[in-house]
């Protein structure tokens, strides 16, 4: 007689539990591996996909709810105070005549213009008025010289999406030049322009070129302060044409030690100059910024946490998944075996039934 094979119990419905768990098994780790590959690379920064050209464009209420701002080389006449913080003769107070000699260019401020240039001298002063929250649409174009800084300051209002256009232009219409365009907060901002002043020669930085010799090669671009963009992802270096949206999660305020609080407003940057980073355009010429902005409402607004609920979820799902899986195909056909009913199904041949067939198979034969 032919023994039945001994198969498993269930063995076609334990076999697709296991294919199952073993694909959750390699779907959990490529969602892991896909975690944890990009912290080794370069941030992508994806800019999104809707325009502006459905907007419905204002004049935008300026220093209410808009204001033009500018950083520009030749606000201060460093290379002046170099000369009058080199003069010997300021230290020289025997010979009146000497001191008649030196022209303290502090005396008014040291103060130049370029008259030449689109920027404004009232661009480079900030009143540090709250400015009203943001509601409307509104174009305009900003012109940028070379090696300055335009940027527009507003207080961005978190119920609704903001949506930035901007388009890149010569001023001259004579090359077709990059730039970079940055989205920070206020405390962003003073940062970044503390590091343009120090670039240009401002707080003693003319000090600089005298002890470069004296400074080792791999530390003489080295900046104690540091900036960055709105969280990290909006900026867009050269580029000419740029499109993004932010929508804010709450009031973006910031709080002290001592437990004050401040508005921070937000700036779009158009930078024109050779900034610390290592990948920004070079400035070629002045340029002019076309600029858009739309402003949408949410139609709904999640909490903060929810982000972090949903994502905790979904890595909880996929291990959890594979373990009942697991659990499941263990505990198949124990209840039978329990029981014994796996005899009485045929599923597990016995030895006794089988010697007694070849005893009948035996005696048929005698």
């Amino acid at each position: 007689m032919r023994r039945k094979p001994i198969n498993p119990p269930n063995q076609g419905t334990n076999r697709g539990i296991l294919l199952a768990g073993r694909m959750a098994i390699q779907l959990a780790g490529i969602f892991l591996l896909s975690l944890i590959i990009p912290l080794s690379q370069t941030p992508i920064h994806v800019s999104a996909a809707s325009g502006c050209d459905g907007g419905d464009f204002e004049t935008p209420e300026w220093n209410q709810t808009v204001r033009r701002q500018a950083k520009v080389p030749w606000s201060l006449d460093y290379g002046s105070q170099k000369e009058w913080q080199d003069s010997d003769d300021i230290f020289e107070d025997d010979d009146d005549d000497d001191d008649d000699d030196v022209e303290d260019p502090g005396a008014d401020g040291g103060q130049v213009w370029n008259d030449d240039a689109p920027e404004e001298r009232w661009m480079t002063w900030d009143d540090g008025e709250t400015l009203s929250l943001l509601k409307n649409d509104f174009q305009t174009i900003i012109e940028v010289s070379e090696d300055a800084v335009g940027s527009l300051k507003f207080n961005l209002d978190y119920q609704r999406r903001t949506t930035f256009c901007i388009t890149i232009e010569d001023y001259n219409e004579t090359t077709n030049p990059d730039v970079d365009v940055y989205l920070m907060t206020s405390n962003q901002y003073n940062t970044y322009e503390s590091d343009y002043d120090r670039s240009h020669g401002a707080w003693g930085e003319w000090r600089q070129d005298r002890e470069l010799q004296d400074i080792p090669v791999e530390w003489r671009s080295f900046r104690i302060l540091g900036w960055n963009s709105f969280r990290d992802s909006h900026q867009y270096e050269n580029v000419n044409q740029v499109t993004f949206s932010v929508s804010l999660d709450s009031p973006e305020v910031t709080t002290s030690i001592f437990g004050g609080t401040e508005i921070q407003h937000f700036y779009l940057v158009i930078d024109n100059t050779n900034n610390s980073h290592a990948d920004d355009a070079l400035p070629e010429t002045t340029v002019a910024a076309y600029i858009s902005v739309v402003t949408e409402e949410r139609t709904t607004i999640l909490p903060p946490w929810t982000v972090s609920v949903t994502c905790c979820g979904f890595v909880l799902g996929l291990i959890a998944v594979p373990m009942l899986l697991n659990k499941r195909y263990m505990n198949s056909g124990v209840s039978l075996v329990q029981s014994g009913s796996q005899i009485q199904k045929e599923m597990i041949p016995s030895l006794e039934q089988n010697q007694e067939i070849n005893t009948q198979e035996e005696s048929k034969r005698l």
